[in-house]
Formats: structure tokens, C-alpha cells, sequence
């Protein structure tokens, strides 16, 4: 009997945890009855050394607002048997640019981590640390919609199969997506990026653009892109 009452009381704590509607503001009671797993999610709001960072991932991307700063933005990156969050940072204000290195403190959780960052031209590291206030995947302030079609440049008909579109500046990859029933869509920083497709089918393409604030007749930029069999 002792142990049918610890299951259902077991039971009834999962099913009030999973319909509780005050998911921020309990979370850090919450913490204790996440799913422990090896799975690092850096999806959310998060109270950090420089303000606040809003992240969404996709795929092995991680992006997001840099308080109202700027932008952060990198990839997963493995060490050693450990994954770190490692990418670049912009801040607007200064106009400068910067690198990122951080490390979930506990993967079980998801709710605190521990970095370095540095300008790129100095040996000088210094701390960025955070917790995560809220795991809800946060509405980007600083990043454009980009939405194009896939098209074959001889047919004018859109190329079915996945391209995968990789985004550069400087000549270095920053964002990369891939196109689904001919349509591709990402998110960009403000500023000139250059989109290149590179596919064993297709001869190579490279087009520049500037993601801005506004657009003219909706609200995202569009880049069709046309493609020429080898």
C-alpha cells in the first residue's frame, strides 16, 4: 500500500508540473524535476554578466539578442568529450566584434553557464557567466527574417530536393540552412551577408545582400536563388 501511495503521489506531481500555465515563474522551483538527459539546450532567456541574452538554436546554430547591445551567435563545438557554445558576438554600440566560449555548468539542467570572451585581437580573456530566467524560446528583436525560393536556372522551376545555403562575411560561415520543397527561410543580423550555395548537382553561386530593419512591402528580405547544372 505504502508503495501504490508513493507512485500516485509521483504521478500527481509529474501531471501538475507538466499543466502548470506559470512556466517562468516557477522554473527555478522546476529545476529539480526536468528531464535529466545529456541533452544541452541553450534555447531561452538568460540573466547574463553583460544583460540579458535571448538564444533559439537550430540544428547545431545558436543565435540571439545580445541585450539591446547587439547580436550573439556561433555553433556547437566539442572539445575534448565536452560541448561549448562557441561563436561571435556584436556589439553595436562600440562597433566592435568579439568571441565567445561557453560551457553549459550542468547539462542535466540547462540552467547556468560559465565563459570567456575576448575582443580577438587581444590575449586578454574575461568572464561571461549566466543562469536562464525563463526556457521558453524567446521573439528576436535583432534578427530579419531572409526567405527565398530555389530555382533551377534553365527550367525556372524550384529545385525540389535540399540545397543547403551557407551565409558568410568576411569569409568566414556564420549561419547555414537548408531549403525544404524549393523554399529556404533564416534569420540574419543587420548588415551585408553573402549567401553561397556550393552542390555537386549545381555550378556555384555567391550573391550578396543587406539585411536591414524595413522593407518596403512586408516584413523580411527576399533572395531568390537560382541555380545552373554542371
Amino acid at each position: 500500500m505504502k508503495k501504490l501511495k508513493i507512485v500516485c503521489l509521483c504521478l500527481t506531481s509529474l501531471f501538475l508540473f507538466s499543466c502548470s500555465n506559470e512556466d517562468d515563474i516557477t522554473f527555478v522551483d522546476e529545476i529539480s524535476l526536468l528531464e535529466k538527459s545529456n541533452t544541452i539546450n541553450w534555447v531561452g532567456t538568460w540573466n547574463s554578466t553583460y544583460g540579458e541574452l535571448r538564444l533559439v538554436e537550430k540544428g547545431q546554430l545558436i543565435y540571439g539578442d545580445y541585450a539591446d547591445i547587439g547580436v550573439i551567435y556561433g555553433y556547437r563545438h566539442y572539445i575534448n568529450g565536452k560541448e561549448y557554445f562557441e561563436g561571435t558576438f556584436d556589439n553595436y554600440r562600440m562597433n566592435r566584434k568579439g568571441i565567445i566560449r561557453f560551457e553549459m555548468n550542468n547539462s542535466n539542467f540547462n540552467n547556468s553557464f560559465s565563459g570567456k570572451w575576448t575582443w580577438g585581437n587581444t590575449p586578454n580573456w574575461y568572464n561571461w557567466n549566466g543562469t536562464k530566467t525563463s526556457k521558453k524560446e524567446p521573439i528576436l528583436q535583432s534578427f530579419y527574417n531572409v526567405k527565398g525560393r530555389v530555382f533551377n536556372n534553365s527550367t525556372f522551376q524550384t529545385i525540389q530536393e535540399p540545397i543547403s545555403i551557407e551565409v558568410f562575411k568576411n569569409g568566414i560561415r556564420h549561419f547555414t540552412t537548408t531549403s525544404e520543397n524549393g523554399s529556404y527561410s533564416l534569420q540574419l543580423p543587420r548588415g551585408n551577408w553573402e549567401l553561397k550555395v556550393s552542390n555537386v548537382a549545381y555550378q556555384d553561386f555567391s550573391r550578396n545582400i543587406e539585411v536591414k530593419e524595413n522593407y518596403d512591402y512586408n516584413n523580411y528580405f527576399t533572395q531568390n536563388i537560382y541555380l545552373t547544372k554542371r
